[in-house]
């Protein structure tokens, strides 16, 4: 019999749906979602290993192990397969089980995870460890907190963070630092293709742990994967975002993982008389909405997250087909294209935007060009050959011009030498 403490409810109808919670929690994190659900839902929610009532277990150290328990978990009480929902640890455990036991998922969703970190991210979890290791957990409590929840959530719940907060100091380090452990060296990159299940992946467009690259490279790999982005949403997504986590969970079971009975035909055809879809609901699984996604995670890279978030809390009813058009044909199409690479296109952007005289997409990709933190980021010398040609091609009050926004640009960063 399995060792994990669970709650099952089994009174509702459809297929059991299997919450898997994020590090540093507990199953009472899927609270605010089981109350979108209410009581139509089967659910199974449960504790991992050392956290909740769960006791520690000695070897759950690496993903394999927790995927092993889950595993354990399923077969010793679902007895059908499920749809893993998972967040964050949860999600990468689900994709344990979706290479490794792909029997016992009918779906999979994996929220605010990522199948293997970075080596600086790799870095930062053993900076963690330690910490813990030589001052405990309150050590890292706030940080986590504010890792976990975007700032206006944190000021607007703050029972909620406190709640969170209270269930990670309640852990024992050791159970702790053993999953830190298996997060941290989690890789399942290499054998995403593999997967058979329907995915979807859900990432926050606020999130700094697993920000929506992760997700996007997840997505990319597995077939056939649906991508979603929940703005307003940090690494606890369904925490901070409930309602809109719901729907997606709830449209993609329904479309995805239920089996063609009348009570699935039936809902299906109810679609047409559904509300339309809110301002949150603009990503889902049709080619087009994806790469609407896809193309956000472009402007995202090129413009920076507060340029762009700025953009999507300006979203109007009026504008909002606008907007999705841009990030599907610029930003998918146009920025998605490999051939030239970012840095060509911030060239050509630029010497574009100039010589057409849209001083204010110039000036906004000029400050883009000179904050990106990756290999297409141009110095203030890059730019400065722009003008150059563009005194040749375009003319000399055009290049004046330019060579004044870029200077106050540079002055705004302390960038301007005297000559």
């Amino acid at each position: 019999m399995t060792s994990l403490s669970y709650t099952l409810r089994d009174e509702g109808s459809g297929p059991l749906l299997v919450l898997s919670h994020a590090l540093g929690m507990d199953r009472h994190a899927w609270d605010p979602l089981l109350a979108q659900w209410g009581a139509g839902a089967r659910t199974l929610t449960f504790d991992h290993p050392g956290h909740g009532r769960s006791p520690a277990l000695p070897d759950a150290r690496t993903m394999d192990a927790l995927v092993d328990e889950a595993a354990a978990l399923l077969r010793d009480v679902a007895h059908e397969p499920v749809v893993w929902v998972g967040a964050s640890m949860g999600g990468m455990v689900g994709l344990g089980l979706a290479i490794r036991h792909p029997a016992l998922l009918k779906g999979l969703v994996v929220a605010n995870a990522t199948a293997r970190y970075p080596e600086a991210a790799r870095q930062q979890w053993t900076a963690r460890i330690e910490t813990v290791q030589q001052a405990g957990l309150p050590a890292i409590a706030d940080t986590v907190m504010q890792r976990y929840f975007h700032p206006a959530f944190r000021a607007a719940q703050p029972d909620a963070v406190q709640q969170a907060r209270s269930t990670l100091l309640a852990m024992k380090p050791g159970a702790y630092l053993a999953s830190c452990e298996a997060v941290r060296d989690v890789d399942w990159q290499a054998r995403l293709a593999c997967i058979a299940v329907p995915t979807l992946v859900i990432a926050g467009a606020l999130d700094e742990g697993t920000p929506p690259a992760m997700a996007l490279a997840i997505a990319d790999q597995v077939p056939d994967a649906e991508l979603a982005i929940l703005p307003q949403a940090s690494h606890i997504s369904a925490v901070e975002q409930p309602a809109a986590f719901a729907r997606r969970v709830r449209a993609f079971v329904r479309d995805r993982c239920t089996q063609d009975t009348k009570d699935a035909q039936d809902e299906r055809d109810a679609q047409s008389t559904r509300a339309p879809l809110g301002p949150d609901d603009a990503v889902r699984g049709s080619t087009t909405v994806d790469e609407a996604a896809r193309g956000t995670l472009n402007r995202r890279r090129i413009l920076g997250d507060a340029w762009v978030d700025r953009s999507i809390a300006h979203r109007t009813t009026f504008n909002r087909e606008f907007q999705d058009l841009i990030a599907r044909h610029a930003w998918h199409d146009i920025w998605g294209r490999p051939a030239l690479g970012d840095r060509l296109r911030r060239f050509i952007v630029m010497s574009m935007m100039l010589g057409i005289h849209a001083w204010d997409e110039f000036a906004l990709h000029v400050r883009a060009a000179l904050d990106s933190q990756d290999e297409s980021r141009l110095t203030p010398d890059d730019i400065k050959e722009i003008i150059l040609m563009a005194a040749i091609y375009c003319g000399v009050p055009v290049a004046n011009h330019a060579t004044g926004i870029v200077n106050a640009i540079l002055r705004e960063r302390g960038l301007d030498q005297p000559a």
